[in-house]
């Protein structure tokens, strides 16, 4: 196990690969490559219902929260670039909310504070955007801060990177939401 909350199965034979693919898929396993970037790095908690401090959901909507960024990615087509999501039902983080490119934070029922300015190593803490973001406008929220990082990042600069670079102020002016961190 990874921290990455990958599974690392090694030292399989050539002769059972095939045979092993199979019996994964037919457990819904889908391989790592197949996926998009965003959706093949993101990580959520446990949350809700398991977690007695959860103020939301994180890992039973993961797969609808990815899918919102990537629409939005794909927009822009950037749906290839490396970007960290993590998703935590509260403020303790066990997702690393608080260092990937994007994070979000429980905050109330279906609610998120939007954390942005990680990096995808999760060597530099983010900082806080937005305080409540309705799980159902995450995509919308992001998509003119997608916009504006393609439009205006530097050569192989990552999402995280133009957000510090830029700072609160010059990405809360992009979204059209003054002082709601």
């Amino acid at each position: 196990f990874t921290g990455q909350q990958d599974v690392l199965l090694t030292n399989v034979a050539d002769a059972d690969r095939a045979a092993l693919d199979a019996l994964l898929a037919g457990y819904g396993v889908v391989p790592g490559a197949t996926l998009s970037p965003v959706s093949r790095w993101a990580l959520a908690c446990t949350a809700l219902p398991f977690c007695g401090l959860a103020l939301t959901e994180a890992e039973r909507v993961r797969l609808q929260i990815v899918a919102q960024v990537e629409t939005v990615l794909s927009r822009y087509g950037v749906l290839h670039e490396r970007i960290s999501l993590r998703v935590a039902g509260c403020p303790n983080g066990c997702s690393r909310a608080y260092t990937g490119d994007i994070g979000l934070v429980g905050r109330v029922p279906g609610s998120y504070a939007l954390f942005v300015g990680g990096d995808f190593e999760g060597t530099r803490l983010s900082f806080k955007l937005l305080e409540k973001v309705p799980f159902a406008t995450i995509g919308a929220t992001l998509d003119p801060l997608i916009g504006a990082w393609v439009a205006e990042r530097a050569p192989d600069e990552g999402f995280g990177d133009f957000c510090t670079r830029l700072g609160a102020d010059a990405l809360l002016a992009r979204t059209g939401v003054a002082n709601a961190a």
